[in-house]
């Protein structure tokens, strides 16, 4: 197994205020973790550095007037800034920029091209994009928290033009919603976009009947969840919401919007994923991808703002794409819950939104009849349905 973790050191050098949540030491952290590791030199991990995306790829996904926009204001800082002024500046909400914002910018939307080449070329098998600004929330001609250019979006859409790719899932567990991602494609039947965020939280989007539109109906997933929500729902939610629609999708990539901010440390959010916990998640997605796209799997970074917490789920994604299954964990369970949500209405609920009871994934193996009888009425269930007498004279073909 060969997987890539495309970096480049530019990504520190995008300047936030001070005690900004996205700020450089998030991948630094995450960095330092891996060399302590000894996984930067190990073996099956080869490192990349992300070639800048171009002003054309980048308007795969974000209006030409608005990428100048972004570019001419981080020219504006580095003016500012050489001439003894502010070095971080004020761009859109939540959103700022320094004078080399836009070449870590355009270099963090290049990231995912860098591995898309990669993959496509067999020099790799999976890839794991350490960026940053992150993207999800960027939209067409807007900045949104944090997000400048919406690396995940640019990478579906590059797939699609440059690999004639027909499918591209991309899954989102990010703690607060992609709105960004999920309105670039909306009505894009190409790109199925699923999503699990903390709700009502911000940015306000994301609610379970946001499907899609015109031909992209039905390829728009939302899975909104209270606050303390933990691993005993999101694993159902990704085995019998997502796996089954990645399934019925058939998508040729898996792209992974990668938030580690659902975890119980991050500050921002109050969700109840420990880094096992996610393990687990990756883990279900990782056997997706061998099963649906062979193995075609890139994680990019987008949130995650405990620097512990984020640097041991970002090891462990890696890891665990090298073909390992052990989390890098030192912080544990989250605290005891003082309620639990009814992950089965909530199931049940998904899939009949989604057009899911009742569908059975392709090549899943038959339920064993018997044994489900044994389990369920005991032993002797058996024996009875093997005995005529005790039918009542009703035939197992259905008539009397």
């Amino acid at each position: 197994m060969t997987t890539a973790l495309v970096y480049d050191p530019i990504f520190l050098e995008h300047i936030t205020p001070r005690r900004h949540p996205e700020r450089p030491e998030r991948l630094q952290r995450a960095m330092a973790v891996l060399e302590a590791l000894g996984w930067l030199q190990r073996e099956g991990l080869v490192l990349l550095s992300p070639r800048e995306a171009s002003e054309d790829e980048l308007a795969l996904a974000h209006d030409r007037l608005y990428i100048r926009s972004v570019r001419a204001a981080a020219e504006r800082a580095a003016r500012e800034a050489a001439a003894g002024g502010r070095v971080s500046h004020f761009f859109a909400p939540e959103t700022f920029v320094s004078g080399r914002s836009y070449e870590a910018a355009a270099k963090a939307a290049g990231a995912g091209l860098t591995a898309i080449d990669a993959l496509f070329k067999g020099e790799i098998d999976n890839a794991y994009c350490l960026v940053r600004p992150p993207g999800h929330h960027a939209e067409y001609d807007e900045a949104l928290g944090f997000c400048l250019f919406n690396n995940v979006a640019i990478a579906a859409r590059y797939a699609i033009e440059r690999y004639g790719l027909e499918r591209v899932m991309i899954i989102d567990f990010d703690v607060h919603h992609g709105n960004g991602t999920q309105n670039i494609f909306y009505r894009d039947p190409r790109v199925l976009y699923f999503s699990t965020h903390q709700a009502p939280f911000y940015p306000g989007t994301g609610r379970s009947d946001e499907l899609g539109e015109g031909e992209g109906l039905g390829t728009t997933i939302n899975v909104p969840l209270p606050a303390t929500t933990g691993f005993e729902t999101y694993e159902p939610v990704f085995r019998q919401v997502m796996a089954p629609a990645a399934d019925r999708f058939q998508p040729q990539l898996i792209l992974v919007s990668a938030g580690f901010d659902a975890h119980w440390k991050d500050p921002l959010a109050n969700m109840y994923l420990s880094t096992a916990g996610f393990a687990q998640l990756i883990m279900i997605i990782i056997e997706l991808a061998k099963y649906l796209c062979d193995g075609r799997l890139i994680m990019i970074q987008e949130g995650g703002y405990d620097l512990q917490a984020n640097a041991a789920c970002v090891a462990t994604s890696i890891n665990l794409l090298l073909g390992d299954d052990a989390a890098v964990d030192s912080l544990g369970p989250p605290p005891e819950k003082a309620f639990r949500i009814n992950t089965d209405v909530l199931i049940a609920e998904l899939r009949r939104i989604h057009k899911l009871t009742g569908y059975r994934m392709r090549n899943a193996p038959r339920p064993d009849i018997a044994r489900l009888r044994r389990e369920v009425k005991g032993p002797e269930a058996e024996s009875a349905a093997s005995d005529p007498a005790s039918s009542n004279g009703r035939r197992t073909d259905g008539s009397h």
